[in-house]
């Protein structure tokens, strides 16, 4: 009966598919196939009845055959239910060819069993290649939500999202994207081998870059749709999609067959970037079961993004450039001096590091940091303290003993190979560890505050000191000043160089800071001093230690000598030479009169006694200026009692916005800084 069974094979796999075909669906995944796959699959399925009907088919053949159809169709998201018809339709098909084909009627029974037998051990097969990729999305499931929550940085999340995804079953590559300021999607992070000749194509120009603009070809394919919509485009049928035609070339030859744009939100709902996928089976990212992971996807990693994400685009191949860089070991360090603002001697240097070009040229942190995930961040740290623990023996060598503070990733609050490598070096190099500090930045202590005051405690246990980096630029930094046993705390240069526009505020946020990390026994650097008045203005208001162009810029350790020999501090802490020295004086004046307020003897002999802002205007030469005036009233109103202080307040604010004026307008300062 070979011959009869082969032509009815051809005619159950014809039927059964015009039957999917007509419904919606299925038809659906059917239609989006090209003429020739659809040929072949209909071939496959012919060929796979004729195994069932095989008379010498084995056991162990028949398993993995089956298990390899249910792969097919559990990948081009044929649903089960429509399988189990399918075999109903083969198994009345055949019955009524052998009704008239075998006139023994034992006959028949004994073939109909066991092609019940072989088609129930086949539907057990597909059933258990469905199952196996329910299970491997199921873990995909608790792995992204992991990744999520463990990513301390961009890189990080990025790669650890793709290599999730990109290991389901469904030959999936793919990459995550933002856009820059022209509109065009960045690759920041790819997967395999494919994406990353995909993302060469459209770096080279061979293939447009994915727009989001509509007005423009690139932007009108799936990628742009999804980030103008913030809906999830799927492109079942990629080869035949008239929106990839920019791509579609290039993309069939690395074996594109379907594609999935999902688009990232922001807290307010805007799309900042989109996670690109594709695969080698049509119809893939339409099963129920991607689909639904999809947008599982699509919610975690928008609150991933929204954690992580505020800074912009680096293009893949910039990244890669950086970690290249890295693993040669092309990591410079410089270095910028701090000095004690009391009275200008120079304590320590701060090692910056840089990564060097093939041509000399150097790329600042700015640049590279945000490129580095917590691998790469480790081998910043060992390669950077190594350099300085060496380049301190330098300087020693040439009489100038100055302890080295250097930055440590937030992530090695909780990574125990940071705590190793740091005591490897300093035991291996001999620098005393009282000469090193460690400046923490701000992070999201998602390790837990324990395990980080632990760490911290070990460091100080051994004589490192450690300092808070960038103290006020974030509401969680200040908590950290009572969550952490620090030494030092240094203020957020953002907020100094706010004095360039707002000086009273910046100077301000000096005072209160410098005042309640003293109130913990901290000491305290302000960062960005990047003139003699914003010098002036952090030694007079209290601050420890200072740090700015204004002093030195970062500098090669051979220049460190030689700079130190020279250095003279400019500073006078009663006699203040600028505008905003004159201010931070004054505010003091104002803060102390405050105190005192309540006790009219003592407000005489305080208003009486000679202030810094006096000093400035003899200096200057200001008297009978508006400034002058404005003074000698305040000094008034100090007298009056509290139904005048509205007076007292006006004066105050004009006070200041005439020692703004000498800043901006009259003393030149700004634009030196």
């Amino acid at each position: 009966m070979q011959k009869q069974l082969a032509e009815l094979a051809t005619t159950i796999s014809e039927d059964f598919y015009n039957e999917l075909l007509s419904r919606c669906d299925t038809g659906k995944i059917l239609k989006g196939l090209s003429p020739d796959s659809f040929t072949r699959l209909k071939q496959s399925q012919a060929r796979h009845v004729m195994m069932l009907l095989d008379p010498d088919l084995t056991q162990q053949a028949h398993r993995e055959a089956s298990e390899h159809v249910g792969h097919v169709h559990a990948m081009v998201g044929l649903d089960f239910p429509w399988l189990v018809e399918a075999y109903m339709l083969y198994q009345n098909e055949i019955f009524e060819l052998l009704q008239g084909q075998v006139s023994d009627a034992e006959s028949r029974v004994t073939f109909m069993r066991v092609l019940s037998t072989r088609i129930m051990l086949d539907q057990v097969g597909q059933i258990d290649s469905y199952r196996q990729l329910d299970m491997q999305v199921s873990l995909a499931f608790s792995q992204i939500d992991q990744c999520v929550t463990s990513a301390s940085n961009l890189p990080d999340l990025a790669r650890s999202i793709l290599d999730t995804i990109c290991g389901l079953e469904g030959g999936i590559s793919g990459f995550v994207a933002r856009a820059d300021t022209a509109g065009q999607l960045q690759i920041e992070e790819s997967y395999g081998v494919v994406a990353e000749q995909y993302q060469i194509a459209m770096e080279t120009g061979e293939i447009p870059k994915i727009s989001i603009d509509p007005n423009q070809i690139s932007g009108m394919g799936p990628g742009g749709q999804a980030w103008r919509s913030g809906e999830i485009v799927v492109s079942d049928a990629w080869e035949l999609d008239p929106g990839t035609d920019p791509w579609r070339k290039t993309g069939s030859m690395l074996g594109f067959r379907s594609s999935a744009a999902v688009p990232l939100f922001d807290e307010t709902g805007q799309t900042i970037a989109e996670l690109n996928l594709y695969s080698s089976w049509p119809g893939y990212f339409s099963t129920t079961r991607i689909h639904g992971f999809l947008r599982h996807v699509q919610q975690v990693l928008s609150v991933g993004l929204q954690r992580l994400a505020h800074t912009p685009a680096i293009p893949v191949r910039k990244q890669r450039a950086y970690r290249r860089m890295l693993n040669e070991k092309r990591v410079v360090m410089h270095y910028q001096p701090i000095i004690n603002l009391k009275d200008g001697s120079v304590v320590k240097l701060e090692a910056l590091a840089r990564l060097q070009r093939e041509d000399g040229a150097l790329i600042y942190p700015k640049h590279y940091l945000r490129a580095l995930g917590r691998d790469e961040l480790l081998q910043l740290f060992t390669q950077g303290l190594e350099q300085a623990c060496a380049d301190c023996h330098a300087f020693e060598e040439q009489e100038l003993c100055l302890q080295i503070a250097i930055n440590f990733p937030p992530d090695g609050l909780d990574d125990p190979r940071y705590e190793k490598a740091l005591f490897q070096i300093l035991d291996g190099c001999g620098l005393p560890k009282s000469g090193l500090q460690m400046e923490v930045l701000e992070s999201q202590d998602v390790g837990g505050i324990g395990l980080h005051r632990a760490f911290i405690q070990r460091l100080r246990d051994t004589g490192i000191r450690v300092a808070q980096d960038d103290l006020g630029s974030g509401h969680s930094s200040l908590l950290r000043l009572n969550q952490y046993p620090f030494d030092e705390v240094k203020i957020d240069q953002g907020l100094v160089r706010s004095a360039l526009r707002h000086p009273e505020r910046a100077l301000a946020f000096i005072l209160y800071l410098t005042r309640l990390a003293h109130a913990f026994n901290i000491f305290v650097t302000v960062e960005g001093l990047e003139n003699p008045g914003m010098l002036e203005a952090a030694a007079i208001l209290g601050a420890d230690l200072g740090q700015g162009f204004g002093i030195a810029k970062p500098m090669p350790a051979s220049e460190v000598v030689a700079w130190h020999r020279s250095y003279r501090y400019p500073i006078q802490h009663q006699n203040p030479s600028t505008a905003l020295g004159a201010m931070a004086g004054y505010l003091l004046w104002d803060l102390q009169l405050a105190t005192i307020s309540e006790h009219p003897h003592s407000i005489e002999q305080f208003v009486g006694a000679k202030a810094m802002v006096d000093e400035y205007i003899n200096s200057n030469n200001l008297h009978d200026s508006q400034l002058d005036k404005l003074l000698k009233m305040n000094h008034e109103l100090a007298f009056v009692r509290n139904d005048r202080d509205e007076w007292t307040s006006a004066v105050r604010s004009q006070v200041l916005e005439e020692l703004t004026r000498y800043w901006l307008d009259m003393s030149g300062e700004c634009s030196s800084g």
